[in-house]
């Protein structure tokens, strides 16, 4: 199937990639930070800097991450395959001046979940997301990886307990993605 008969035949799809673009392009001017001399914010353990462009930097492990999963920022639940989509819309538009967003590794995915932690309670659940209060607050408690388990299924990691979790590739049940990207060296 070519791209254009992709989006011929899968309105919804289009649709879907103007809304993340349009918020994208939204949230990366709404609050420009650092680009404009103002300080960034240390989370309270000093291990994590919200860069003021809607990313977060982890001087643990030297990744960035986006300060808002897909949810929070669509205000939709994503499937696995949706997922790559989101992921190439941030690369489209180049968002907080980077181009190579990616959905996480699982192991890097189990670096954000802190048992002691308690960021806030997923949307509309009881659920406790177990990340950093410096993130984006009442998003999923459960996120895609970019790992698959079999043909049809794909691994995640829930925030609530910090386990694994491997669903439908089509299951948008409560799921979101946050991407990430390399390239801050971790502080010693």
């Amino acid at each position: 199937m070519k791209r254009t008969d992709l989006f011929i035949a899968k309105p919804a799809i289009l649709l879907s990639l103007i809304m993340i673009g349009t918020c994208w392009v939204a949230l990366s001017h709404a609050e420009p930070g650092i680009a404009k001399n103002e300080p960034a914010i240390w989370s309270e353990d000093k291990r994590f800097v919200d860069q003021r462009d809607h990313s977060i930097i982890d001087t643990q492990t030297g990744l960035m991450w986006l300060k808002s999963d897909s949810y929070q920022i669509t205000g939709h639940w994503m499937n696995w395959t949706d997922s790559f989509k989101f992921i190439s819309a941030l690369n489209e538009t180049g968002f907080a001046n980077h181009f190579d967003w990616r959905l996480p590794t699982l192991d890097e995915l189990r670096t954000l979940y802190e048992a002691k932690k308690i960021n806030s309670a997923q949307v509309g659940r009881e659920m406790v997301i177990h990340i950093d209060p410096v993130f984006a607050k009442e998003g999923s408690g459960s996120l895609w990886s970019s790992e698959v388990n079999g043909h049809f299924n794909a691994f995640g990691i829930i925030f609530n307990t910090g386990q694994r979790f491997s669903a439908h590739k089509s299951s948008k049940s409560r799921k979101a993605v946050r991407a990430v990207r390399t390239g801050h060296p971790p502080a010693n």
